[in-house]
């Protein structure tokens, strides 16, 4: 059963999960009258989520929803060219279909296996491309010769043979595929042993543009290649072969002679640590041409919250004939709406502000739709015209009956007096003259303006929270800031995060004596290596952490590549090194009661990982307390059953109110 939504004026606890509703998607008719969007909430019983797409008219009139009523999840919108109809994938456990919507509400329902992604509508209206996942034919049949017995083995010939949040993928590739909709035939449009994704038409439909990726991560087509195909018959072909960096999301000019792509140009293999810019191409002459060499910054929305599954919207859109190209690029701890032309002028920044923008879709009338978030905003859909913006909906109007904390930011003198980006969020009820204990939140990607339903919960249970972008921050500080711990890791973004320690507590309500610190992914990279080199906290909670480098290279879906980026180093070449950047090496120092939190369908980070952390603690005699939550994937606290997210948020509360307390004492009492 939900519980029932008070007016109570207090805090967010981690059970308010329950009355979330998320934007998902966006997508804005090619007219501009019209958004369509997705909106997420938890289902009943707290296993899954249900969702739906809603219409939203920008004439003023009434918004209406499609699908409300099946138990089930939207995705992939797309308008066709003429705006008149609307299609998305629809997903009721196994069960998938293409549904499209008519202007008289008529909705046609397509069953369409493999997990359909990635609509988008030819221009005769007939027809659309999408991806789906596509089982290879048995390469060999099983060794043995019963045949009522087949031997239950996975034959693994590629390195890329597992991705988190999807599971083993060793013999299916995501391949293009052209759905019509009048016979409801698939006609596949690529094959092989490598995965196709953001398939997109051109404006005459004769050709396909898309995104090819090899599953070996140390060559180019391993990092996404752009490719092109002639429609029917033709042959996917590289359009720039001497290219040698990555590519995402191609989009077509209005006379079909450019892509617009988003890309990067760094050798394999790479990680996320390289940013993205917004590259044009010219068919004819095979020439490509950075249009955003001038913005430091990434393509993107790099933001780290709680809501939101993964990093989302490396991508470019252009819309219509026009020059404008549109884009998001993460900068100071926000996500920002640009664009940008194709005849080379500077970048314009169309929405900014402490906020992220973490989906956008612009129209070839002009409005651009956008869904946003912010410290006191969950997610709500705005639209951008002529430098004026209005908003559109108010998904969580029950955010009012609650008292929030807002993120206080500032910067402190790091390393060299280098200005670092920081936050301090006081608790829910603060009151001068008094001391509370303090949780640190660490990292090694990038916090944010994004809403936390964390953070909120720390404060209503009296904690004061703090987090530092020191350097090494994946995005928003510039490519310099970002790089310059690869190959150090543990050095100086350790050091950075330490005199952001000394800073905070030099604030009279930060309890300097009752100090945890915690964090997920290289967070818990970062917080397995503060407690094995300080015993300055009293409380320790990693999440879903790298502990050893070694063997994550060889068990993670983005092992080796992201291992030797991270260390500057492949095992066989220097072992010494990747050990000494690995917290696991320092493990007898820990003396911090330690509580690991992991999940057994984690990829991206292997439940390994845990387990060596875990057993070396027990076995040294120290505090320590493993959590598995099972069938969980790297992304438990954004997109994890819903139960599951509010119990791990409880977990780290129960964990830092048994070791620090939730008493405020009066400043004059402390040493």
């Amino acid at each position: 059963m939900r519980a029932e939504v008070t007016t109570e004026r207090r805090g967010l606890v981690p059970e308010d999960l329950v009355h979330f509703r998320w934007v998902e998607e966006i997508a804005c008719s090619p007219d501009g009258r019209v958004v369509a969007y997705t909106v997420k909430q938890p289902a009943a019983d707290l296993q899954g989520y249900t969702g739906a797409v809603c219409l939203h008219r920008l004439d003023g009139s009434a918004a209406m929803a499609v699908g409300h009523g099946d138990d089930g999840l939207a995705s992939s919108l797309a308008w066709s060219r003429d705006g008149a109809r609307l299609a998305y994938v629809w997903q009721a456990g196994t069960r998938t279909e293409v549904r499209v919507l008519d202007p008289d509400g008529r909705l046609h329902r397509i069953p369409v296996d493999g997990g359909p992604a990635e609509l988008d509508w030819h221009p005769d209206g007939r027809r659309l491309a999408c991806t789906r996942w596509v089982r290879q034919p048995e390469a060999d049949r099983p060794l043995t010769t019963l045949e009522a017995a087949r031997p239950t083995v996975r034959v693994i010939r590629r390195l890329r043979y597992k991705r988190d949040g999807i599971g083993f993928v060793h013999d299916r590739y995501q391949q293009i595929c052209v759905l019509d909709l009048e016979s409801h035939t698939l006609a596949q449009v690529t094959d092989g042993e490598c995965d196709y994704s953001q398939p997109a038409w051109s404006r005459a439909g004769d050709r396909l543009a898309f995104i090819g990726m090899a599953r070996e991560q140390n060559t180019e087509l391993g990092q996404g290649q752009l490719f092109v195909c002639r429609y029917p018959g033709g042959r996917p072909e590289r359009v720039s072969p001497d290219w040698r960096g990555a590519c995402r999301s191609p989009q077509w000019s209005g006379d079909d002679r450019h892509i617009a792509f988003a890309g990067h140009t760094e050798p394999a293999p790479t990680d996320r640590r390289v940013f993205f810019h917004v590259w044009l191409c010219d068919l004819a002459r095979r020439t490509v041409r950075d249009l955003t060499a001038a913005l430091d910054q990434t393509v993107g929305n790099y933001a780290i919250g709680d809501q939101r599954p993964g990093l989302v919207n490396v991508t470019v859109r252009w819309p219509g004939d026009g020059p404008e190209i549109y884009f998001l690029a993460t900068e100071q701890g926000a996500t920002h709406l640009f664009s940008v032309r194709d005849d080379g002028a500077p970048p314009r920044r169309l929405v900014d502000g402490h906020r992220v923008v973490f989906a956008y879709s612009p129209s070839a009338a002009g409005p651009v739709a956008y869904a946003y978030a912010d410290p006191s905003t969950i997610g709500d859909v705005c639209v951008w015209e002529q430098g004026a913006t209005r908003r559109l909906t108010d998904l969580n109007p029950w955010l009012r009956a609650r008292r929030l904390a807002t993120p206080e930011p500032y910067h402190y003198p790091g390393v060299d007096g280098t200005p670092v980006h920081a936050w301090v969020v006081r608790p829910i009820g603060f009151a001068e003259g008094r001391a509370y204990p303090t949780i640190v939140y660490v990292h090694c990607s990038m916090f944010s303006w994004d809403f936390s339903l964390e953070h909120q919960s720390y404060a209503q249970a009296g904690f004061v929270v703090a987090y530092f972008n020191q350097r090494g921050t994946t995005a928003g500080y510039g490519q310099a800031w970002t790089r310059c711990t690869e190959g150090h890791q543990g050095e100086q973004d350790y050091e950075e995060i330490m005199l952001g320690v000394d800073d905070l507590v030099r604030r009279p309500f930060v309890d300097g004596a009752r100090l945890g610190v915690t964090g997920g992914s290289c967070g818990g990279f970062m917080t397995n290596w503060i407690v094995g080199h300080t015993d300055r906290f009293k409380a320790a909670v990693t999440q879903r952490s790298i502990t050893n480098y070694v063997s994550k290279f060889g068990t993670s879906d983005i092992g080796p590549e992201g291992a030797i980026r991270e260390t500057g180093a492949a095992p066989w070449e220097d072992l010494a090194a990747m050990w000494r950047q690995s917290p696991i090496a320092y493990v007898d120092r820990v003396r911090t009661p330690l509580l690991i939190l992991h999940s057994d369908e984690d990829y991206r980070t292997p439940i390994e990982q845990a387990e060596q952390l875990f057993a070396a603690l027990r076995w040294l005699g120290r505090e320590v307390e493993f959590v598995w939550f099972e069938g969980e994937s790297h992304g438990l606290s954004t997109g994890g059953r819903p139960i599951n997210r509010i119990e791990r948020i409880r977990r780290i509360l129960g964990w830092f109110e048994t070791h620090l307390g939730t008493e405020s004492t009066p400043i004059e009492t402390q040493p």
